[in-house]
């Protein structure tokens, strides 16, 4: 899969997709058997309506196979991820509260943010 610059398209579509635990399987699944990226627009198209651009899939396979930097990421720390996307705050939002009280993720970056939750939806930690 191309390696275009992710954070690049994620950020540019305030309109993107919640992608689901099952939709992030799927993705890694065939992302890593080689299927082609429209090929999986296509498939994710039929079974879950969405997302809409090739781009997005390209960026979502980035970031998922990038994942977070483990050392980052204490238990409080995830309990407060779930607590605030519970309260439907969105990643940037995220990511300016756990830096003022943890001082983490060190880089201040929301991609960090957006690994980790990436993760935790595998996980099924949160929806």
């Amino acid at each position: 899969m191309d390696h275009t610059p992710r954070e690049a398209w994620l950020s540019s579509m305030a309109g993107r997709s919640i992608w689901t635990r099952s939709m992030l399987h799927w993705l890694l699944v065939w992302g890593q058997a080689g299927v082609a990226p429209q090929e999986i627009l296509w498939r994710l198209q039929r079974w879950f309506g969405k997302p809409m651009y090739v781009g997005e899939v390209v960026a979502e396979y980035c970031m998922l196979r990038s994942g977070p930097k483990p050392s980052q990421w204490t238990p409080r720390m995830e309990e407060r991820i779930k607590e605030y996307l519970s309260q439907g705050m969105n990643v940037n939002d995220i990511t300016t509260e756990l830096f003022h009280e943890f001082a983490k993720p060190d880089s201040g970056y929301w991609q960090e943010t957006y690994r980790k939750i990436q993760e935790m939806r595998l996980e099924g930690v949160v929806e």
